[in-house]
């Protein structure tokens, strides 16, 4: 087996998952420090294709809202400096039901997103007319009767992690910006994995990480190895704030871990990546 990303031969098994009749092996390449799941099967998330308009219940939409509201508050505050005047465009890539899209339009944005499941977009297009039903940015901007030209901002909440191909959907990405435009990307840390692991194992339960839905997780390393190679130039990376549960003694102890962990990014369970578009290689 090799890596997904380097083409490594040093991968080494860090799991394995079953779901149903299907086993998942997850590697860990200590080249590009990534854990990846080998067998990814399909194009997209099979959970996104498979969801209900039945399923997007008072829990759902509050997960993808109010329990993220203090990550959208960190966006705000690290991105502000970057904001044109006034707030220009924004596409937030896999909006689901378009919690964030309401964030950012409260605060003057004008905003797009697509998302991979059908029943996810057309609650959000409720709210936002340009919300479609889309696997990629191609397919999405041809649905738009008049696609903008580019730009400010693009968002990518939880979605890396679920990308299979991440080298082309990224170098798809970079020419919808603006010169000057900036990617923002939340996701879960390769880096906390170790240790999430040797602290189920402790209290005797299994780690899931889902491999059939994550398909890469990266390192604070890995970004910044691979998103120059993928047309983006690193502007700052760090630690994501806890989204918020409800308050129990599990919830406390959750919070606490956070709130030390973030002032240790590589071990942080959820960072954060901001970039903007490197320019055209010439020939």
């Amino acid at each position: 087996m090799n890596c997904h990303l380097c083409n490594s031969t040093a991968v080494r098994l860090f799991s394995q998952e079953q779901r149903g009749e299907q086993w998942f092996t997850l590697l860990y390449c200590p080249d590009c420090q990534v854990v990846q799941s080998w067998e990814q099967t399909g194009r997209v998330s099979p959970d996104y294709i498979t969801l209900t308009a039945a399923a997007i219940d008072t829990e759902h939409l509050w997960c993808q809202a109010e329990h993220k509201q203090p990550a959208f508050q960190q966006w705000q505050h690290l991105t502000r400096p970057h904001w044109p005047t006034p707030p220009g465009r924004l596409l937030d890539v896999g909006c689901g039901t378009g919690g964030f899209l309401a964030y950012a339009a409260r605060h003057d944005w004008e905003v797009f997103g697509f998302d991979a499941s059908s029943a996810q977009a057309e609650h959000a297009r409720h709210r936002f007319a340009q919300v479609r039903q889309a696997d990629s940015c191609q397919e999405y901007l041809a649905q738009l009767p008049a696609p903008p030209p580019r730009f400010q901002m693009v968002t990518l909440w939880d979605v890396l992690e679920h990308i299979r191909t991440p080298h082309a959907f990224l170098r798809e990405l970079a020419p919808l910006l603006t010169n000057d435009g900036l990617l923002f990307l939340s996701i879960p840390n390769a880096g906390a994995l170790h240790w999430k692991r040797l602290l189920y194992r402790m209290m005797g339960k299994p780690l899931s990480l889902d491999p059939w839905e994550h398909v890469f997780y990266y390192s604070r390393h890995a970004l910044q190895r691979w998103l120059p190679e993928w047309g983006w130039q690193v502007v700052a990376m760090g630690s994501v704030v806890c989204y918020p549960r409800p308050w129990s003694p599990f919830e406390m102890v959750r919070r606490g871990g956070f709130a030390l962990l973030n002032r240790m990014p590589d071990w942080a369970p959820q960072i954060y990546c901001m970039a903007r578009p490197l320019p055209p290689r010439s020939p």
